[in-house]
C-alpha cells in the first residue's frame, strides 16, 4: 500500500472516482506477481502492440549508458569564452543550506527537506566529487522581468516580511490555498529562481550539464503565483538559455502539467514545451491536454501527453516514446531544459500515476541521449523516501556517474532508504490497467494525427 499519507486539504488531487483512489498491492521483483504476468498484454487491452515496451527495459532493469555528443554550438567563441567553456566541462551543481527557507509550513505537503536528503545521499555516495558544487546566487529583479509582471514582482517583495494590510498580495494567488505567505518569501523565491538561472548561465558558458534541484516550479503564472510555486524559474532559465541557443526545447516529466511554462511560450515557434502528466480531468492545474497546441507562429510547439490514473511503466514509457520524443528529436534542440518532478511515482501522495523510479527514469535518459546541453530542475514530489533516489538516479545518468543500487549504510538507516531502484512494484488489478492503457492510446493516436505532420513526421 501506499506509505505515504495524501495532505488532507491539498489541491493536487481533484475530485474523481472512489476507484481511482483504491490502492494497489505491493509484489517484491523477484516473487510472483499473478497480475504483471498478464502484463505484457496491457498493449492488447489497448489494441496497441506498439504501446507495449518490454517490461524489463520500461522498469529501468537494463538501463543504457550513453555517451551523448555535445552541442557543437551556435559559431565561433572568444578565447574567454572557450576557457569558460573548458572550466565548465565537468557539470555544476547548485546547492544551499538555505534552500530550507523555501518553507510554507509544517502542514503543507511541499518539504524543503527533501533537498537536503538528497543533497546527503548524493554526498554520502561520494557523487558530487566527479561534478563542481556551486552555491547559487539570488536573482535580482531585472531577472526575473521576462517571466513576471512588474507589479507581480513587488508584490511578492511587499509581503516578504509578512501580509500587506491592504490584502492586495491576494490578487497575485498570495497568502491563500496553496500558496501561503512565510517570512522570507520573497527571499527564498529568489533563491530558487537564482539557482536554476545559474544553472542555465553555466549551460550557456559551456557546462554539458547543470543541475538546480530547488528548481522546477512550473505553475507561477506571469502575474500570480500558482501550486506551491511563486516565481517560474523555468521560465527565467529558458530565458538566459536563449541568449545563446536559437531552439530550446523545456520536457516536463512531473506528474503535473507544466501549464506556466506552456503559458510563457505558447506563441513562440524557438521554444518546444512538452509535458507528460496525469490528466487534467483528475488532476491540477486541469490543463494539458492534447488539443493545447500552441498559437499563431507557436502552433505545433506545445506538446501535452495526458495521461490516466493507475498508468505504470509499460504504459508511460510507450506514450513518451511514441508520442513525445520523436517530436523531440523532431525539433532537433540545441539545449534542453528537463523538469525532474518526481511525483509520478507510485508512492506520492497527490496523484494517481503508477511509476516506478526506474520507469520514470528511462525519459531522462532518452533525453540525455539528445547529445546537448541540459538543464536539470526540480519539481514536485511529496513522499520523503521516493524523491531523493529519483533525483539521485538521474544525477547518475545525467552526469555520468555510476551510483551503487544499494544505498550507503548511514543513510540508509536514518532515511529509510536502502536501495535507488523500486524492488516492490505495485500490483493493479485489470480493469484499471486496461483503462489506463486505452486512454494512453487515444492520447498517442491524438498527438500523432495533430502533431506529427507539423513536425514532418509521419502519423
Amino acid at each position: 500500500m501506499r506509505t505515504c499519507r495524501p495532505w488532507a486539504t491539498s489541491p493536487g488531487r481533484r475530485p474523481m472516482a472512489q476507484a481511482a483512489r483504491r490502492p494497489a498491492r505491493l509484489a517484491t521483483a523477484s516473487g510472483p506477481r499473478k497480475s504483471r504476468e498478464g502484463q505484457p498484454d496491457l498493449a492488447q487491452a489497448a489494441e496497441s502492440p506498439e504501446l507495449a515496451v518490454p517490461l524489463a527495459q520500461a522498469r529501468g532493469l537494463c538501463l543504457r549508458r550513453r555517451d551523448p555528443r555535445r552541442n557543437p554550438g551556435c559559431g565561433m567563441e572568444t578565447a574567454t569564452q572557450d576557457g569558460r567553456r573548458r572550466a565548465m566541462s565537468k557539470g555544476v551543481f547548485y546547492y544551499s543550506d538555505a534552500f530550507q527557507s523555501y518553507d510554507m509550513g509544517p502542514q503543507h505537503p511541499l518539504k524543503p527537506i527533501r533537498l537536503r536528503r538528497t543533497w546527503e545521499l548524493l554526498r554520502e555516495y561520494g557523487a558530487l566529487e566527479a561534478v563542481r558544487v556551486e552555491e547559487p546566487s539570488p536573482c535580482t529583479t531585472a531577472d526575473l522581468i521576462p517571466a513576471h509582471s512588474p507589479e507581480f514582482v513587488e508584490a511578492v517583495r511587499a509581503v516578504n516580511e509578512g501580509p500587506s494590510p491592504s490584502g492586495r498580495h491576494v490578487r497575485f494567488g498570495l497568502g491563500f490555498g496553496d500558496n501561503p505567505l512565510f517570512p522570507g518569501i520573497w527571499d527564498a523565491s529568489c533563491l530558487y529562481t537564482g539557482a536554476s538561472l545559474d544553472a542555465a548561465q553555466a549551460v550557456v558558458d559551456g557546462a554539458p550539464v547543470a543541475m538546480n534541484i530547488s528548481g522546477g516550479l512550473h505553475h507561477a503564472h506571469y502575474d500570480r503565483a500558482a501550486g506551491f510555486c511563486v516565481f517560474n524559474d523555468c521560465v527565467v532559465a529558458i530565458h538566459r538559455l536563449r541568449s545563446r541557443f536559437q531552439r530550446v526545447a523545456y520536457v516536463d516529466i512531473d506528474v503535473h502539467h507544466g501549464d506556466g511554462v506552456q503559458e510563457a511560450f505558447y506563441s513562440d515557434p524557438t521554444v518546444l514545451t512538452l509535458s507528460i502528466h496525469e490528466t487534467g480531468q483528475t488532476l491540477y492545474p486541469g490543463t494539458g491536454f492534447v488539443g493545447e497546441l500552441g498559437v499563431r507562429e507557436g502552433h505545433g510547439y506545445s506538446v501535452n501527453v495526458p495521461l490516466w490514473p493507475y498508468t505504470n511503466d509499460a504504459i508511460w514509457v510507450g506514450a513518451w516514446r511514441r508520442a513525445a520524443l520523436p517530436i523531440l528529436q523532431a525539433f532537433r534542440p540545441q539545449a534542453v531544459v528537463v523538469q525532474l518532478g518526481a511525483d509520478p511515482h507510485f508512492l506520492d501522495p497527490l496523484a494517481h500515476l503508477f511509476l516506478t523510479a526506474q520507469g520514470w527514469l528511462e525519459a531522462v535518459v532518452d533525453v540525455h541521449a539528445l547529445g546537448v546541453p541540459v538543464v536539470a530542475l526540480g519539481g514536485g514530489g511529496y513522499c520523503p523516501t521516493t524523491v531523493p533516489r529519483m533525483w539521485a538516479l538521474a544525477f547518475s545518468e545525467l552526469f555520468g556517474v555510476d551510483l551503487p543500487d544499494a544505498t550507503p549504510p548511514t543513510f540508509s538507516y536514518h532515511d529509510h532508504i536502502p536501495v535507488l531502484r523500486d524492488h516492490e512494484l505495485p500490483e493493479l488489478e485489470p480493469h484499471d490497467l486496461e483503462r489506463a492503457a486505452h486512454y494512453a492510446e487515444r492520447t498517442v493516436r491524438e498527438v500523432r494525427e495533430h502533431l506529427f505532420p507539423l513536425h514532418g513526421l509521419d502519423a
